[in-house]
């Protein structure tokens, strides 16, 4: 029992360095100005896949310890792949209430609308820049922390480690970009890209895609 208690308090640590990481006052977060901020990225890529793989298996907590060790160990060489990751409020909470016709007895909703992954068409070593746009609504318009995730793939296989961000959100619409290196060694093909909000609410994802030649 005590080492399990200890092991939960160094994961809420780390899991703090790893936000304070990623915030900036501008809302700007670059993921190659640091290795140990990668593997710490990592970790929290690994934790929220774990978490979600652990519920469905009816252990959340065991399934967001084996994908903090696994991230943790891949998000330093994973991790160089994204950089210059932004994240803006495009829309006011009335502005996105008019538009979804949202009533707080909806509950929390959570979408995204849009994403975009920009030039369609890349060679190895180039970068493409991947858009999403998403809304929070809140019954009580509570601020709201989500993980802003992506997943790049080719057949069904994940390139490199995947990108997970933690932000915490007022109500509103919001434009999140990110720019992804394609690797020098990257396969040709169509690649697909999941996006994805994750909060304690739900969460919701749009694929986009690009070609590498």
């Amino acid at each position: 029992m005590a080492n399990k208690k200890i092991m939960a308090l160094a994961l809420v640590f780390l899991l703090s360095i790893a936000l304070l990481g990623c915030a900036t006052p501008s809302g700007t977060y670059d993921t190659g100005q640091s290795a140990g901020a990668g593997a710490l990225g990592g970790a929290a890529a690994g934790a929220a896949i774990g978490s979600i793989i652990g519920a469905a298996t009816g252990s959340p907590g065991t399934g967001a310890w084996v994908g903090a060790a696994t991230g943790a160990i891949a998000g330093g060489v994973g991790g160089a792949m994204y950089a210059q990751h932004m994240n803006q409020q495009m829309k006011n909470r009335n502005v996105a209430v008019q538009q979804y016709n949202y009533n707080p007895s909806q509950g929390v909703l959570v979408d995204v609308s849009q994403a975009t992954a920009t030039p369609s068409t890349a060679r190895p070593g180039q970068t493409v820049n991947m858009g999403m746009t998403y809304t929070i609504l809140t019954p009580n318009s509570a601020p709201t922390q989500v993980t802003l995730y992506r997943e790049v793939r080719l057949n069904g296989q994940t390139m490199g480690q995947p990108s997970a961000i933690q932000v915490i959100n007022q109500n509103g619409t919001f434009q999140d970009q990110i720019a992804f290196t394609v690797p020098p060694n990257a396969t040709p093909g169509l690649y697909t890209v999941s996006n994805r909000v994750l909060s304690g609410y739900g969460s919701a994802e749009r694929t986009s895609s690009f070609t590498v030649q």
